[in-house]
C-alpha cells in the first residue's frame, strides 16, 4: 500500500507540470472565447508541451524541497533566518509556475528559452507578478478559512491570470490580437 502511495505521489508530481499547462491552455480558450471541446483542446495542448512542461515543472521540485526545509527549520532558526529563504523560493516558485509554464503552452521554444523568458519577463514587469503574488496569497487566505474555496479559488486565479496574460502578450506584440468576429 505505502509503495502504491509512493506510486502515485511520484506520478502526480512527474505530471504537475504538464497538467498546468494543459489547465492554462484550457483557460486561455475560454477567455478567447474560442469554441472547441475540453478534451480535444487538452488532449491536443499535452500532446504538444508534455515534454517541455514536464521539465518546467520538475525545477520546481528541488525549490520546493529548499522551501519545506527552510519551514521546517522555522521553530530552531527563527523567522528572522527564514523570512528571506522563503521569500525567494515563492518568487522562483511564482516565476516558474506562472511564468515559465504558460510561455511553454502558448509559444514553441526550446525548454532553457522557456524558462529564461519566463524569469525575464516576470521580474522585468513586477507589477504583473506582484498583483499575481497577491491574488496568491488571498486565495491561499481563502483556501485556510474556508476549505471548500480549495474547489474555486485555484480556477478563478487562473482565469484571471490568463486574461491578464493574454492582453499582456497582445500589447507587448507577441502575439497578434484575436480577430472580433462580425456581427450578423
Amino acid at each position: 500500500m505505502v509503495n502504491l502511495l509512493w506510486l502515485v505521489s511520484l506520478a502526480l508530481v512527474v505530471t504537475a507540470g504538464a497538467g498546468t499547462v494543459v489547465a492554462y491552455e484550457v483557460c486561455r480558450r475560454y477567455v478567447l472565447g474560442k469554441d472547441a471541446g475540453l478534451w480535444d483542446v487538452a488532449a491536443k495542448a499535452w500532446r504538444q508541451s508534455w515534454r517541455q512542461a514536464t521539465l518546467v515543472g520538475l525545477l520546481a521540485v528541488p525549490v520546493a524541497a529548499a522551501g519545506v526545509f527552510a519551514l521546517s527549520s522555522l521553530p530552531t532558526l527563527g523567522t528572522g533566518q527564514v523570512l528571506v529563504p522563503l521569500v525567494v523560493v515563492a518568487l522562483f516558485l511564482v516565476l516558474l509556475l506562472f511564468w515559465c509554464l504558460p510561455l511553454a503552452a502558448r509559444f514553441t521554444n526550446p525548454t532553457w528559452r522557456q524558462v529564461r523568458n519566463g524569469f525575464t519577463l516576470g521580474l522585468t514587469t513586477p507589477s504583473l507578478t506582484f498583483l499575481l503574488g497577491i491574488a496568491l496569497v488571498l486565495g491561499g487566505v481563502a483556501v485556510w478559512n474556508f476549505m471548500p474555496a480549495v474547489f474555486v479559488a485555484p480556477g478563478l486565479i487562473l482565469l484571471w491570470w490568463c486574461s491578464l496574460l493574454e492582453r499582456f502578450f497582445v500589447a507587448r506584440g507577441y502575439v497578434q490580437p484575436e480577430p472580433e468576429e462580425a456581427e450578423v
